[in-house]
């Protein structure tokens, strides 16, 4: 399991975010529609975990900071690398959100 530092915590009426710092190596297995990912690493240097409340149900978005760019979209293995590190399964939200040094996903 990849160590997280606990950076901050956020606390408002409709949400909770917790900020960590981290440095570890993600490694992708190469299934992304967008690029050739195989034998790619990734350093993931932040994640961000937020608890949206939204009437009766709370929305967890995962916001991931990292040295690669938006392509690795849809590889399921910095998908189980992330989820693995947050101790939670995640995947990525739609393509449109993803950018370059940053991986938005979601549980």
């Amino acid at each position: 399991m990849q160590k997280l530092t606990l950076a901050s915590v956020t606390v408002e009426a409709d949400y909770t975010a917790y900020t960590f710092d981290c440095d570890f190596i993600a490694q992708c297995d190469g299934s992304s529609i967008w690029g050739d990912t195989t034998d790619k690493t990734v350093r993931v240097t932040g994640i961000s975990i937020m608890h949206n409340v939204y009437e009766d149900s709370i929305v967890t978005m995962v916001n991931v900071t990292h040295d690669s760019g938006w392509q690795i979209y849809t590889d399921r293995g910095f998908e189980h690398a992330i989820s693995e590190a947050v101790g939670f399964a995640v995947s990525f939200t739609e393509q449109g959100m993803q950018e370059d040094e940053f991986a938005s996903m979601e549980c």
